[in-house]
């Protein structure tokens, strides 16, 4: 049996220009926090077309899907989906021209300035991946598509989507990580304050 790497290193080639597709579409169609609806539908028909078993409207807009191959480990994989209340000025072809209403009413540019565009899109990659390559692992893969990352929210989904996990199997170090993480940036942001930067659309989080 060949390795992990090794097969999905191997197919990485073939399968960035669906990547990069998926890429260009998520960052042209941005959502603010917790209403990422359209991203969630998306990658929720996605993994559940690999065969994945999909959990939708978790937490609100967060997805989770489950990949059992056997005894083994319990991986999660997560992925933040949300963007920022900012007006995009790049200039791209492939540019967000969104606008959408905050939690206050008030009209901002939406665009993808973390990067959350990316980490969907390399979990979608690496969802199909080991979908694709069972013969190579064993065990059990839980990917999470968590809304909520830019308010602090949605860590609780992942920190509970661990909690739930161990009814599977053995949660390993990764997710473990993951875990802990997600519980202190629950915590922390029941103390935190989201306030406007002067002259602009911008929040900075400041715990």
């Amino acid at each position: 049996m060949s390795s992990l790497v090794e097969v999905t290193a191997a197919d990485i080639g073939a399968l960035l220009p669906a990547l990069e597709a998926i890429y260009k579409d998520i960052h042209a169609h941005p959502e603010l926090s917790m209403v990422e609806f359209r991203t969630a539908s998306m990658v929720a028909d996605r993994i559940e077309k690999l065969g994945y078993e999909v959990s939708r409207n978790v937490g609100k807009t967060g997805v989770v899907g489950v990949l059992r191959n056997g005894d083994g480990a319990t991986v999660m994989l997560r992925a933040d989906m949300d963007a920022l209340p900012v007006t995009e000025a790049t200039g791209l072809p492939y540019a967000s021209q969104v606008k959408a209403k905050d939690e206050d009413g008030i009209e901002v540019g939406v665009a993808h300035a973390c990067g959350h565009d990316l980490h969907v899109t390399w979990l979608l990659g690496a969802a199909q991946l080991l979908a694709k390559h069972r013969d190579a692992w064993k065990g059990t893969v839980l990917v999470v598509f968590q809304p909520g990352e830019e308010v602090g929210r949605g860590a609780r989904i992942a920190a509970a989507n661990v909690d739930r996990s161990r009814h599977h199997g053995r949660v390993d170090d990764h997710a473990a990580a993951d875990h802990r993480v997600a519980r202190n940036c629950a915590a922390r942001q029941r103390g935190a304050d989201s306030r406007r930067v002067a002259g602009g659309d911008k929040r900075k989080h400041h715990p």
